[in-house]
């Protein structure tokens, strides 16, 4: 299942990179939309010929997929404008989050989110900041200087790791009987934490229904 995963997180991220649906990179592939939405997800494992061809098409795109530099991490390269929102959308692809629970996990809002996301508008500072530590602190490193125009985004073992483990529905790595929980932004503001995430005991399936 690992392995399935590091090729999911690789293909959302490269759509992430190139603004593509899932419609857009099947007819560029040459496959079905299905293909792509179960390879998005661990359920089926990517055939070799689909990998190259996705490496091929986000090349002619200007995105590198580096699934093959090691055996455990993912790496995405591009080059252009906007990157600060590029790394937004590849980061929150990597984690399969929707805009509100990538803000939750960020301790942002939802609205910084979706405006930090449009590839026209300016990312505050601290905002990127802020998305940098608290996606470190989870094994996923971007790379960028506003001054410079290439971005790295790399999905590191330990993040792989914790994705897998979420996806299949099985605790943290490490954390056979907690979980973490995102710290409201409401939290923050009464004074009650400064942590991003706080460990709670882990439910049951019974007790979640």
């Amino acid at each position: 299942m690992y392995e399935t995963t590091r090729l999911a997180i690789a293909l959302r991220m490269a759509r992430a990179a190139c603004q593509l649906t899932q419609q857009e990179l099947a007819s560029a592939l040459g496959v079905t939309k299905t293909v792509i939405a179960r390879n998005e997800k661990p359920d089926m494992a990517m055939r070799a010929d689909t990998l190259v061809r996705l490496i091929y098409v986000m090349r002619e795109q200007g995105v590198e997929i580096d699934v093959f530099s090691t055996l455990d991490s993912v790496r995405l390269y591009t080059t252009g404008e906007h990157l600060d929102a590029t790394a937004m959308r590849v980061a929150r692809a990597a984690l399969n989050l929707n805009q509100q629970a990538f803000a939750d996990t960020l301790g942002l809002t939802k609205p910084i989110v979706t405006r930090g996301e449009r590839p026209n508008s300016i990312m505050r500072s601290d905002v990127m900041v802020t998305m940098r530590h608290e996606l470190n602190q989870r094994g996923i490193q971007i790379d960028w200087i506003p001054i410079v125009q290439d971005l790295t985004v790399t999905v590191h073992p330990r993040a792989v790791e914790a994705i897998d483990a979420l996806q299949q529905g099985e605790a943290l790595p490490g954390e056979p009987n907690e979980e973490l929980v995102p710290t409201t932004l409401a939290e923050k503001l009464r004074g009650e934490t400064t942590a991003s995430h706080r460990v709670e005991k882990r439910k049951k399936d019974t007790d979640r229904g």
